[in-house]
C-alpha cells in the first residue's frame, strides 16, 4: 500500500510540474525563441536594427524611394463616362 501511495504521489508532483512548466515557462521559452529568429531573419535580409530606445515616443519616421519614372498618360486614351440609359 504505501508503494502505491508513493507511486500516486509521485504521478501528482510530475503531473502538476509539467502543467507549471507549460503555463510559465513555455510562452517565455516561445518568445525567447521567436526573438531570435526574427533577429535572425532581419540581419539575414539587411533590416536595420529596430532599437525602440533610440527613438522618443510620438516621432515618426518616413523613409521613401524617389523615382525618376514618369509616366506620360496623355497617350493612354479618352475618359468615357457611361451613365444608365432609361427606356
Amino acid at each position: 500500500m504505501e508503494a502505491f501511495l508513493r507511486f500516486i504521489f509521485i504521478i501528482f508532483i510530475v503531473y502538476y510540474g509539467i502543467k507549471l512548466f507549460i503555463r510559465y515557462a513555455m510562452p517565455w521559452l516561445l518568445t525567447r525563441f521567436m526573438k531570435k529568429q526574427q533577429e535572425k531573419f532581419n540581419n539575414m535580409n539587411g533590416f536595420p536594427n529596430n532599437n525602440p530606445q533610440n527613438s522618443r515616443d510620438g516621432e515618426v519616421h518616413i523613409k521613401t524611394k524617389k523615382s525618376n519614372n514618369v509616366k506620360d498618360d496623355s497617350d493612354f486614351g479618352e475618359y468615357v463616362d457611361f451613365e444608365d440609359v432609361k427606356e
